[in-house]
């Protein structure tokens, strides 16, 4: 009998736990007959078949959630988690029942009644089990549906609040989207005037998020065209946003039925920002707005919202002086300027000279930002009184912003270096290390170890220095982050790109035209099939002619001045002497072209060539070896995917190879050729086979660059979108295991971590997550840790050295202390992440715990049951001053008793999305301790539904307590304040609802509520 009570109970396990026992097979048959069941009389014989069958229920649903599990771009669906609810209340109930018939049996040793009631009862649940067993072969193919789509993604939206001339405008089109009667609306006004920004903030407005199905936002022109972006760009970002897909070669009209079937049903807002013409939405697929739907339009043309038919439109005007000032002020971003009884006064002019154009503001305010006396002022407050104009509509100020930016570079370098990026095609995504290989090749950067020359004697300074390609890339850098800083440049899709935005590339082009010194031809997107001005490439200095149509190139042109070609995007074949006339070309890119071999009439004096996604050029011609000025190479993509024998002949800087390809059964890496490369600096591969050998490749590569005393950086780039880098100065390595990471720095001159001085180690990030949190980026050794595994190797050694630790995603640790605690003795941040399995932070322990940690972030940690278990040791986490606690779904106890005394350093406390938690500091340890947490300043509680009480005891102290947040916490009617305590609360931010419900039960606490409601703030 007591086999019967094990089973049961086991039984219960697998229902309520996943993944505690093993599951039974599914497709085991029940070994018991429902009929014979229902007639038998004999209750351990039911009581058997019971057990038997919910062990087959529990063995089914341990089989669906382990499908929800492994899909998880899927959710379930609403069958399937209430066939899961009715399981667990059914499992619950068995269980139950099984204990009380076993005790029954037990106190009955002797005799043992015929059990009526239990028969009927155990029948019964039987007979449930039956029903959703049969259930479940009903819905084994409904438990999982595809996502909805996001209703808005956010876009990135400077702050309106403090200017009404744009935010009136905003509150003017939402009480405009809540009539049904206005279908679109039209926002007009001058280049730089914020229409854009206006519209990025209804993107991102929370009304508009509640209001519709989902909000699409479509770029429809390029700048510097007259024209809207084809039908067939729009509808590829349409069908993008809905996330449809079009099987075979669709036409545009069959793509426009399939959005407008997609979009009938939702109710959608549509922003269309830049519209240059009349637009035809039916054409696009857009169905007409009668359910709700709106269309939100931004343009130049006023006549362009009379052809939209818009029913109300509105024109952006200028800011006020006062709203340009306060602008100009923010963006500036320093007290001491503005207040400098010089400085301020020229500050007042230069706004003024602004016009009350936001983007002018910005760039200005950012330009005059860095200069700090009152001299640099003056000179740049003349130089903008003096600025050429020019007439285009809609350009002028534009043109005189740039120009004035242009003109304000500190260097002639600087600016041919802003005007180099022009060059690329508008909205281009620059990789940064190809466009500082580039400035290099082109002498435009100087030696830092005399950039002192440079800023005493300008120009002149310049022409006496001499060439160390050693510092080109910092001295690159530099400049770079001056050209970011006066936003002439932007940053890019991601850390490593750069991109100029349309409206400064198109006034960069306007500004070479004016300057007879100026030599170089752009002509990119145009479609072009012909050269353009053939004749007059002899003048040329840099020509681009990227993404066009070209399939023509003629035999030998005249390019005598010629130092920089760009082709992307275009031909399939070069002529044998199309070169030889180039003799002062540095920089060749002929990226994406169809091109199948390498003419030999190459300049020698080539220093970068960019052949990446070259598919068929299958190899390098011997004569490559004669490149012998060549310094950056970039093959990756194309047919050559190994390193060539002849590339070990050159004196190479920076290499970028694929190995392999998409459809390749092995991957072949030649290692050996990389120790031949003796002045390579940055090594880039790619591995574009299915097959992966992460840690034979990371191990091999090891080796070989192990010899490379000049190498910086190595980066292996696997086909899973898993990225291996190691950069020596600064330490920065990304690897998938940490085993990896140990072996890089046995094999490194430093063989131990204690002798790294500074690190920032990622192990097992993805793409995604290959990024530092913002808190922690102050500290010097950092450690991120993602999607680990209890079978990878531990690296104590490298935690014992950390000051900064990010555990993200592991699989399967339930408490830090399986990481061994005693070694985080130096850890100051830590951010616990995503470990669905993780119980306890802190397990109990002996010795003190984390001594020196101050800050402690943990963050979706379904299965927390508690931070700490009590006691703690004397010195344990006696830093500790952030706790921030956010959907840990179970937690019930933040402060186990007479743990809260410890932490008497801790500032900061939020708890957000914790729905088990009733009260916040125990009544137990508050009775005889007014004084706890006597640090405290910021107290955020954020969506807690179960929340009733901060702390019982209303005689704390809150010595030091300066805000209170408190949302979406209904059952939290009190606050622990009296007359007295609380003495520096400064703001109490809640919703006015919640502050109307509060509960004053006592008369004198009339004189309480009065004292808070002046903190209060909605």
């Amino acid at each position: 009998m007591a086999g019967i009570a094990t089973i049961g109970a086991a039984t219960g396990v697998v229902a309520a736990t996943a993944g505690v026992v093993q599951a039974v097979s599914q497709a085991k048959p029940v070994f018991w007959d429902p009929l014979k069941v229902s007639l038998s009389e004999n209750a351990e014989e039911i009581c058997d078949a019971l057990n038997e069958s919910a062990q087959k229920l529990g063995s089914v649903r341990k089989d669906f959630e382990n499908k929800v599990e492994r899909n998880k771009m899927k959710v379930p669906t609403e069958c399937y988690v209430g066939w899961i609810r009715r399981v667990m209340e059914t499992d619950s109930q068995v269980t139950n029942l099984v204990a009380e018939f076993n005790k029954s049996k037990e106190e009955s040793a002797f005799w043992f009644p015929s059990c009526p009631d239990f028969r009927k009862k155990m029948k019964k649940r039987y007979k449930k089990i039956l029903d959703l067993l049969q259930e479940s072969d009903q819905i084994k193919d409904k438990i999982l549906v595809d996502r909805s789509l996001e209703p808005v993604i956010k876009r990135k939206a400077p702050d309106i609040r403090k200017l009404g001339t744009l935010r009136k405008p905003l509150e003017k089109i939402l009480n405009w989207l809540e009539r049904y009667k206005i279908k679109a609306i039209g926002i007009h006004g001058i280049l730089g005037i914020g229409k854009t920004t206006i519209m990025l903030n209804l993107n991102n407005h929370d009304q508009v998020a509640k209001k519709f199905d989902i909000v699409i936002w479509l770029t429809i022109s390029k700048e510097g065209s007259k024209e809207n972006l084809p039908r067939k760009e729009l509808q590829q970002a349409i069908m993008q946003r809905l996330k449809l897909k079009m099987e075979g070669d669709s036409n545009a009209d069959e793509v426009a039925q399939r959005i407008s079937v997609e979009l009938k049903d939702k109710k959608y807002l549509l922003l269309l920002d830049d519209v240059k013409e009349k637009l035809d939405l039916h054409e696009i697929g857009i169905p007409d707005c009668n359910n709700g739907s709106k269309i939100v339009l931004t343009t130049r043309f006023r006549h362009v919202c009379y052809d939209a038919k818009v029913n109300e439109s509105i024109k952006v005007s200028h800011l006020s002086s006062r709203e340009a000032w306060l602008m100009f002020q923010d963006v500036l971003g320093s007290k001491n300027l503005i207040e400098d009884p010089k400085i301020g006064p020229l500050a007042v002019k230069v706004c003024r000279y602004c016009s009350g154009l936001p983007l002018l503001i910005e760039r200005v305010a950012n330009t005059f930002k860095l200069k700090n006396d009152e001299i640099l002022w003056s000179d740049g407050l003349n130089s903008w009184r003096t600025w050429p104009e020019k007439e285009c509509h809609g350009i002028k100020e534009m043109y005189n912003l740039l120009k004035f930016c242009y003109d304000d570079l500190p260097y002639d370098q600087y600016k041919k270096c802003f005007l180099y990026g022009a060059l690329y095609p508008e909205d281009s995504n620059i990789n940064i290390d190809f466009l500082l290989a580039c400035w290099a090749a082109e002498d435009l950067l100087v030696n830092d170890s005399n950039m002192k020359k440079v800023h005493a004697n300008g120009n002149n300074g310049i022409k006496q220095l001499g060439k160390d390609n050693k510092q080109f890339m910092r001295n690159g850098k530099l400049i770079l982050g001056h050209l970011k800083d006066v936003s002439l440049l932007e940053e890019g899709k991601s850390d490593n790109h750069v991109t100029m935005h349309k409206f400064i590339r198109q006034v960069a082009l306007y500004i070479c035209e004016d300057d007879p010194e100026c030599k170089y031809l752009v002509t990119t997107n145009r479609e072009l099939k012909d050269l353009p001005d053939v004749e007059y490439w002899s003048e040329m200095k840099w020509i681009s002619l990227v993404d066009n149509k070209l399939d023509q190139l003629p035999d030998s042109p005249n390019c005598c001045m010629l130092s920089t070609l760009f082709l992307q995007k275009n031909l399939c074949f070069i002529p044998a002497s199309f070169f030889e006339n180039m003799r002062d070309l540095r920089v060749l890119d002929l990226s994406h072209t169809g091109i199948t071999l390498l003419p030999h009439s190459l300049s020698t004096t080539l220093k970068v060539l960019c052949l990446n996604n070259c598919k068929d050029l299958a190899d390098f011609p011997p004569y490559i070896k004669e490149l012998v000025n060549l310094e950056s190479l970039d093959i990756h993509g194309s047919g050559i995917n190994y390193i060539p024998s002849h590339v070990e002949e050159l004196n190479l800087r920076r290499l970028w190879v694929s190995f392999g390809n998409e459809n390749a059964a092995q991957v072949h890496i030649n290692y050996d050729k990389i120790s031949n490369l003796s002045s390579l600096e940055e090594l880039i591969i790619e591995l574009r086979s299915p097959q992966q050998w992460p840690d034979l490749v990371v191990e091999n590569m090891i080796k070989e660059v192990a010899k490379l005393h000049g190498l910086k950086k190595l980066t292996i780039c696997f086909p899973d979108k898993g990225v291996v880098i190691i950069e020596v100065a600064p330490i920065l390595i990304n690897v998938p295991k940490t085993a990896m990471l140990l072996s890089f720095i046995e094999r490194s001159v430093w063989e131990k971590v204690k002798r790294i001085g500074e690190f920032r180690f990622f192990i097992g990030c993805q793409k995604s997550e290959y990024c530092q949190n913002v808190k922690s980026a102050e500290y010097k050794k950092y450690v991120k840790y993602c999607n680990g595994e209890a079978s990878d190797s531990p690296f104590l050694e490298v935690l014992a050295e950390a000051n900064a630790y990010e555990l993200v995603k592991h699989k399967d640790i339930r408490q830090l202390s399986d990481y061994g605690i005693p070694s985080m003795n130096k850890i100051q941040f830590c951010l616990i992440e995503s470990c669905h399995a993780i119980e306890t932070i802190v397990g109990m322990l002996p010795s003190a715990i984390l001594p020196n940690l101050e800050h402690l972030y943990l963050k979706d940690l379904p299965m927390l049951e508690s931070i700490w278990k009590a006691p703690l040791q004397p010195g344990s986490l006696n830093k500790l001053t952030t706790l921030d606690l956010t959907s840990c779904q179970i937690l019930v106890n933040i402060f186990p008793s007479g743990t809260i005394q410890q932490l008497r350093e801790i500032q900061f406390l939020k708890i957000e999305n914790c729905p088990k938690i009733k009260e916040i500091i125990p009544e137990s340890d508050a009775v005889a301790n007014p004084r706890i947490l006597p640090k405290l300043k910021e107290l955020i509680l954020f969506d807690m539904p179960k929340l009733s009480c901060v702390c019982a005891i209303e005689s704390l102290e809150w010595a030091s307590l300066e805000e209170l947040k408190i949302c979406k916490c209904p059952d939290l009617l009190k606050l622990p304040f009296n007359k007295v305590n609380a003495i520096n609360l400064e703001v109490i931010e809640a919703e006015q609802i919640w502050w109307e419900a509060l509960e004053w039960q006592k008369p004198q606490n009339n004189e309480v509520k009065e004292r808070l409601h002046k903190f209060f703030a909605p």
